[in-house]
């Protein structure tokens, strides 16, 4: 898989490097210092990491039989924004982001713009951990969320068919869902 980075990158004149994490990675402070300071260095020498849960070293699932802390590119996605203190995530998926039903289900399904705070709404919205959305879905998508707002990091969710939003996303203008962080001592106070 690497290779295959390495190559499309290449023709491009960009270089990657493959960072792998586990759950324990992110929570041990002193681990996460120490990623947090190789996602700066690869940075600032202009490389691009590329991120991947370690599942040949990790264990978790396998001793406690519960899911791994990572477990999917979401939660690995909010985790690893929030650790390198992040600007911005952007998440893409095949609809235009979050609605308050399922716009595949339900035409009249209404695309939510700006979340400021996760509601039970927003949760049973996503669908729930039970549903066709619940593994790699909108709840997912919700539950990074929450990580990268907790963090200070302002997420966006959009449709990764339509690749060109991506410079209007950047550009701050309306794409997606964008939740937006706390990001004051007002806030911290909640």
């Amino acid at each position: 898989m690497m290779h295959l980075y390495d190559k499309f990158f290449g023709e491009y004149g960009q270089v990657v490097a493959q960072i792998l994490l586990t759950g324990e990675d992110v929570q041990d402070p002193l681990r996460a210092a120490n990623l947090y300071a190789t996602f700066t260095a690869l940075m600032e020498l202009g490389c691009i990491p590329v991120v991947n849960e370690n599942d040949s070293v990790s264990s978790a699932e396998i001793e406690t039989g519960s899911a791994k802390v990572l477990g999917d590119n979401d939660t690995l996605s909010a985790m690893v924004a929030s650790l390198c203190k992040a600007d911005l995530l952007i998440l893409l998926t095949d609809i235009d982001g979050l609605y308050d039903d399922d716009p595949r289900k339900n035409p009249d399904a209404n695309l939510i713009r700006r979340v400021e705070e996760i509601t039970p709404a927003l949760h049973n919205a996503a669908g729930g951990t039970g549903s066709w959305r619940g593994t790699g879905g909108m709840y997912t998508k919700l539950t990074a969320a929450e990580t990268a707002m907790a963090a200070g990091v302002d997420m966006v969710i959009a449709n990764g068919g339509q690749m060109h939003l991506l410079y209007d996303i950047v550009a701050g203008k309306e794409v997606g869902t964008r939740f937006v962080a706390c990001k004051n001592e007002r806030c911290e106070l909640k």
